[in-house]
């Protein structure tokens, strides 16, 4: 599962690392509650890591089918 969670990391990155910043800029601009969203994060990180990911942190090429 680690390769798994390291193959979605190498490839997005980016996109995990904004929706921090964007929630923290978030909290500042509109409210604390905000905040709430960085523990619920791990959750969809995990879920498509197991789904769009093999066991050696490759992505599947089956996904369409």
């Amino acid at each position: 599962m680690t390769n798994q969670l390291w193959g979605l990391w190498r490839d997005t990155w980016w996109l995990w690392t904004a929706f921090v910043v964007l929630t923290i800029i978030f909290s500042f601009l509109v409210g604390m509650f905000f905040l709430v969203l960085l523990p619920c994060l791990p959750v969809p990180f995990v879920y498509f890591a197991i789904n769009r990911y093999d066991e050696d942190g490759n992505e599947k090429h089956d996904l369409g089918a």
